[in-house]
């Protein structure tokens, strides 16, 4: 047996019988009627960053995609891992700002605790226990990153929650809890729910990106829709859109995710030639907040069919503004919250003072109005 999986036995059979003898004791002393602790065999344990493995099949990436390989198949441990990241991100802005999110929250949990423990189980790989992490790789790597920079004689550990009840859907909820996904991500959720669905699960050892894509010979369910809808708020359609991100090479995705690039945006490159993918990538992720009309201007000098803009007439200003009214529209799909129309209401509401909002309403009708005509009459 090795010394980390005797460590780990000693330690859960430790808390086991601690709190076994607590509960007791507490039973014993407490009315016949009082309320009691019972224990679900879920208690908190320290888990020793060797032995942790996060799910490299989870939805949002963190660990760049130069990295997984090494790290998730044990070729590198967490420190060499680091080591790695920590020099790629010299030269690159947006691992750069991963990296800086993940040392303040390390920083925040050497100060205050860490109050919410990641979940997981102990399963066995290659003749060790590991513990496979449900839920909590930032955390795991925000602690790490602070016992690179501050080591200890100590073991770092991270404070874990045995799950003997994991779910997929508690996965994506935790991911989406922290920030909204990407469409990357969402893509990622969506296809891994519906390969669970058809009873396909990643094996120790599968190819990351051989097993998303699995997911475009499979056909969805009504059951599998409404699993989707529930949990990711997704049409069919929407749905659709978002399998065909996976034509993408995975390191292509992954810069993409962390670019957090818009499904308009995605979409609009892909409808090039295969060739152009990688620049179009790059060109986004230098500048994050291109609109996809900047994606298709980019593309279209790519291929050698850039033309020059006509000059264009000076316009009052109310028309310029209607353009740009034009714009948000167009970008609708990409607020992030549920209500959308409600959301782009407020952002409206917000700058005009409550005397003026009457007249707002009519000129929006108005303009519905006019638009409606214009429409019918094409």
């Amino acid at each position: 047996m090795s010394p980390e999986k005797s460590k780990f036995d000693d330690l859960i059979n430790r808390t086991t019988e601690a709190f076994s003898a607590s509960s007791q004791g507490a039973g014993e002393q407490a009315a016949p009627d009082a309320p009691r602790l019972v224990n679900h065999r879920q208690s908190v344990y320290r888990v020793p960053l060797a032995m942790v493995r996060p799910d490299r099949f989870q939805a949002r990436y963190i660990l760049p995609y130069a990295l997984r390989e090494g790290f998730y198949q044990g070729a590198r441990d967490w420190r060499q891992t680091l080591e790695l990241w920590q020099a790629m991100a010299e030269t690159d802005p947006l691992i750069r700002r991963e990296l800086d999110e993940l040392t303040a929250l390390g920083d925040s949990l050497h100060d205050v605790g860490q109050i919410k423990p990641v979940t997981g189980q102990v399963i066995q790989q290659d003749g060790r226990d590991l513990f496979m992490l449900l839920t909590g790789e930032r955390r795991f790597w925000a602690t790490a990153i602070r016992a690179l920079a501050q080591p200890s004689r100590e073991d770092p550990t991270v404070l874990a929650l045995l799950d003997n009840a994991p779910s997929l859907e508690k996965q994506i909820m935790e991911n989406m809890a922290y920030k909204e996904l990407t469409p990357v991500g969402k893509a990622r959720a969506a296809a891994r729910m519906v390969l669970e669905a058809n009873g396909l699960k990643p094996q120790p050892g599968a190819d990351e990106s051989e097993f998303f894509t699995q997911v475009t010979d499979l056909r969805l369910s009504e059951e599998t829709r409404a699993l989707l809808q529930k949990v990711l708020g997704l049409e069919r359609t929407y749905y659709g859109r978002l399998m065909r991100f996976f034509e993408l090479p995975p390191e292509l995705l992954e810069i993409a995710d962390r670019a957090e690039m818009p499904e308009r945006v995605l979409r609009e490159l892909m409808a090039y030639d295969p060739k152009y993918w990688q620049p179009a990538v790059l060109y986004y992720a230098e500048h994050p907040g291109r609109s996809y009309l900047d994606m298709h201007a980019y593309l279209e000098k790519l291929v050698g069919r850039s033309k020059e803009r006509a000059v264009r007439l000076p316009t009052d200003p109310a028309t310029r503004h209607g353009r740009a009214i034009r714009k948000a529209l167009a970008a609708f799909h990409e607020v992030p919250q549920d209500d959308k129309a409600g959301a782009i209401a407020d952002a409206l509401l917000s700058e005009t003072r409550k005397e003026d909002q009457p007249a707002l309403l009519a000129n929006l009708e108005a303009l519905r109005d006019a638009l409606r005509i214009r429409v019918q009459n094409q």
